[in-house]
C-alpha cells in the first residue's frame, strides 16, 4: 500500500515540475498553486477512490514542496514532500532515480497527461494520469487521455475518476493520516479507532 501511495505522489509532482523546464518559469513560482487529479489508470486495481487538491509551492532555493491527501482502504493519507533540484535546470531528484516519467501536454487548455513507470520497494509499476487546473469535466480531454493511456500499454477501461475529498472535514472526524517530510521521504502512519491510537514509523 505504501508503494502505491508513493508511486502516485511521485507522478503528480513529476508532472508539475516538468511542464516547463526553464529556470525562469520555476523561479517565478509559475507552478505554485492548486492542481487537481482528474483521471487515473494503473495496470493493477486502484484502491484510491478519493483525493484532495494538490498544493504546490516553489521555494526560494528552487526546490519544490507539495501537499496532498488520498483515501485508501478507509484511511486518509496526508503527505507533504520536497523535491530537490539538481544541476540540470528543471530536473528534480526523487526515489533515488528508480522512477521515470513522461509528460505530454493535452490539446485541451490547462490539462496535462503523464506516464510513470519504474520500481519502488521491489515492485514495478506503470500509471497514467490526467491533471488540470480546475475540476470541470472535459470530455475532450478525457478521450484524449484514454488514447494516450492505450498507447502506453495500459487498459483505458481501468480508468478511475477519483472523488474529490474534503480533507478538513475528514480529519476533524478522526481520520488517520500519513505525513511524509523528507529530503527524500519519512513516513508516520497513525491508525485511530474508538479506544486507542497506534503509530509506527517506516
Amino acid at each position: 500500500m505504501k508503494t502505491l501511495f508513493l508511486t502516485i505522489s511521485f507522478c503528480l509532482v513529476a508532472t508539475l515540475q516538468a511542464q516547463d523546464s526553464s529556470p525562469l518559469a520555476l523561479n517565478s513560482r509559475h507552478f505554485s498553486g492548486k492542481w487537481f487529479m482528474k483521471a487515473l489508470v494503473m495496470k493493477d486495481e486502484i484502491p484510491i477512490k478519493k483525493v484532495s487538491s494538490i498544493l504546490v509551492l516553489v521555494l526560494d532555493n528552487g526546490d519544490m514542496e507539495f501537499s496532498m491527501t488520498h483515501m485508501m482502504y478507509g484511511q486518509c493519507f496526508e503527505v507533504t514532500t520536497i523535491l530537490e533540484k539538481t544541476d540540470v535546470p528543471g530536473h528534480y531528484s526523487a526515489f533515488e532515480g528508480k522512477s521515470h516519467m513522461q509528460v505530454q501536454l493535452s490539446s485541451v487548455k490547462d490539462h496535462w497527461m503523464l506516464y510513470c513507470d519504474g520500481e519502488l520497494e521491489g515492485m514495478s509499476f506503470a500509471v497514467t494520469q490526467l491533471i488540470g487546473r480546475d475540476l470541470k469535466e472535459n470530455l475532450e480531454a478525457l478521450e484524449e487521455f484514454k488514447e494516450f493511456t492505450q498507447k502506453k500499454g495500459l487498459i483505458p477501461e481501468n480508468l478511475v475518476v477519483p472523488e474529490q475529498m474534503d480533507v478538513l472535514s475528514f480529519l476533524e472526524h478522526g481520520g488517520p493520516r500519513l505525513h511524509s517530510s523528507p529530503r527524500w521521504y519519512r513516513q508516520n502512519l497513525c491508525l485511530q479507532d474508538m479506544e486507542r491510537v497506534s503509530c509506527w514509523a517506516t
